[in-house]
C-alpha cells in the first residue's frame, strides 16, 4: 500500500480481538468504523474497541444483523467488524442527533452541527484541492468531492426520510451522502448507534474532508417485470389503497397468494422509477398487513406512484452488484489502487443472496483486486443517491463507499 492511507480490518467474535487486528495496521487512526452484531452486548463491545484504540480517535458505527469483511471468507453472525483509516489526507468530524423518532429534523441539525464543529481544516487537503481544480480536466475536476458524509440512522425509527430531508436542507445538494440504517433483533425495540459512545433512537453523521479519491454508488438486484399497481391512497410508509381498492386485497391478487406473509413480501419487492433523467428503479419492500387491510412498507412512497413488480435471478443479481461497484469506482475518479470498500447491505438483500447463493466478497475481489480491504454489514435500510443524484432511503439495496489509495491530484 502507498503512503496515502493505511487501512486496518478487524473481524472476530471478540470485539477486543477485532480491534487489535485493525489497530495493528493503523496505530494512529483518524477514524474507526465499528459494526457490532445486535445479539452481542453492544456497550461492552464498544468499550473494548475504545480501550484498544485509545481516547482520541473518533469511533462511529452501530448494531447489525450480519457482518462481512476481507478477513473472512463468508458473511458471519454474532461478530464485530471494524475498518480503521489512517491518513494525513483525511479530516473527520462526527456528530450524533438524539430523539430521532420524535424529532428527525432536530436530530439531523444537531448531528451536522457537532460534526462540522469537530471537522478541523486540513491545510494539506485544501492545497491539494486547489491544485486539482486548477490542473485537472473539467470532467475529472467535477468528480472531486470536498466532503463525503456517512449517515447511520436508527433503522427501527422509521424516520430516515425526514432526517435526510433536513440534512439536505442544511447542507445543500453538493455533499456526497452514503450510509445504512442500524439494525436490531426482532424482539428489541431500538437498534444501537455508536458515536464516541453508545446511543439508541439516534442518527450518527460522519463528515469527511479528504484529498483522497472517494466515490459512492447504490445498486439493487432486480429488473422490472410487466405488472404493477398505482397508489391511490396512502401517507408516508402506509398504503391504504392500490388502484382504488384495499391495498392488501390488490396485492394478494397481484402476487397470487392467499396470505401476505413477511416471506412473500421479502421475495416480491416493488420498484419505483426515479424522477431524474436516468429513471432507474429503486426498491420499496412491503413489511406487513395492518388490521384495516392497509399495507406498511419499509420506506416512504407517495400517492400516485406506480409500483412495478420486480424480478431477478443469480446472474442478474451478480451483474447488478458488479455494476454498482464499478460505478462507485468511476465516481471516485478511477483510482488505480483501492484502499478500502464499505458495503451497507440490506438484510433482505442478504437473504436473497443466500437463496441465490451469491458471494459478494468474491465479486468485490474480482472487480477490485484479491487483496482489497473491505467490510460490510446488514442494515435495515440504505441511504444514497441514484445516478441522477436523487437522494433517498431504499430497500434491498447495497450502498457502497470506495476509498482510493490515491490523492485527487494523481
Amino acid at each position: 500500500m502507498s503512503d496515502c492511507i493505511k487501512v486496518g480490518i478487524g473481524h472476530a467474535t471478540s470485539a477486543r480481538l477485532a480491534a487489535e487486528q485493525a489497530h495493528a495496521a493503523t496505530p494512529k487512526a483518524n477514524l474507526v468504523l465499528c459494526f457490532i452484531n445486535a445479539a452481542l452486548d453492544v456497550a461492552a463491545c464498544y468499550a473494548d474497541v475504545r480501550d484498544v484504540f485509545g481516547d482520541k480517535v473518533p469511533i462511529v458505527g452501530g448494531s447489525s444483523v450480519g457482518e462481512l469483511s476481507s478477513r473472512l471468507t463468508a458473511p458471519q453472525d454474532n461478530t464485530v467488524v471494524i475498518m480503521s483509516l489512517q491518513s494525513s489526507y483525511l479530516s473527520v468530524g462526527i456528530g450524533v442527533g438524539e430523539d430521532l423518532t420524535a424529532s428527525p429534523r432536530k436530530a439531523a441539525i444537531t448531528a451536522l452541527e457537532q460534526a462540522q464543529a469537530r471537522l478541523h481544516t486540513n491545510p494539506t487537503v485544501m492545497s491539494l484541492m486547489t491544485i486539482a481544480l486548477e490542473s485537472k480536466k473539467p470532467t475529472e475536476a467535477s468528480r472531486i468531492k470536498p466532503f463525503v458524509k456517512i449517515v447511520l440512522p436508527d433503522g427501527t425509527s422509521e424516520r430516515e426520510e425526514p432526517f435526510l430531508r433536513a440534512l439536505m436542507n442544511e447542507t445543500g445538494r453538493s455533499p456526497q451522502i452514503i450510509g445504512g440504517s442500524t439494525a436490531s433483533l426482532p424482539e428489541v425495540k431500538n437498534s444501537y448507534q455508536i458515536c464516541d459512545g453508545v446511543f439508541q433512537d439516534s442518527a450518527v453523521l460522519t463528515s469527511i474532508s479528504t484529498a483522497l479519491k472517494m466515490g459512492t454508488a447504490i445498486g439493487q438486484p432486480y429488473l422490472p417485470a410487466s405488472r404493477g399497481v398505482v397508489i391511490t391512497s396512502g401517507e408516508g410508509r402506509v398504503v391504504k389503497a392500490f388502484n382504488g381498492k384495499p391495498a392488501a386485497e390488490v396485492l394478494k391478487k397481484l402476487l397470487g397468494c392467499d396470505e401476505l406473509t413477511p416471506e412473500v413480501f421479502a421475495q416480491n419487492p416493488f420498484g419505483v422509477q426515479s424522477a431524474d433523467v436516468f429513471a432507474e428503479y429503486t426498491i420499496k419492500s412491503a413489511r406487513c398487513v395492518n388490521p384495516d387491510q392497509s399495507v406498511s412498507f419499509y420506506s416512504a412512497i407517495t400517492n400516485g406512484s406506480f409500483l412495478r413488480q420486480m424480478k431477478t435471478d443469480r446472474n442478474t443479481a451478480e451483474s447488478l452488484f458488479r455494476k454498482a461497484l464499478e460505478r462507485a469506482i468511476i465516481d471516485a475518479g478511477r483510482p488505480k489502487k483501492i484502499a478500502g470498500i464499505i458495503v451497507f447491505n440490506c438484510i433482505l438483500r442478504h437473504l436473497l443472496k443466500c437463496r441465490l447463493e451469491i458471494d459478494d466478497a468474491a465479486i468485490i475481489r474480482d472487480v477490485c483486486g484479491q487483496d482489497v480491504p473491505f467490510i460490510g454489514f446488514n442494515t435495515f435500510g440504505e441511504q444514497g443517491a441514484t445516478l441522477g443524484g436523487s437522494l433517498g432511503h431504499y430497500n434491498q439495496t447495497a450502498s457502497i463507499l470506495v476509498i482510493g489509495d490515491e490523492v485527487i491530484t494523481q
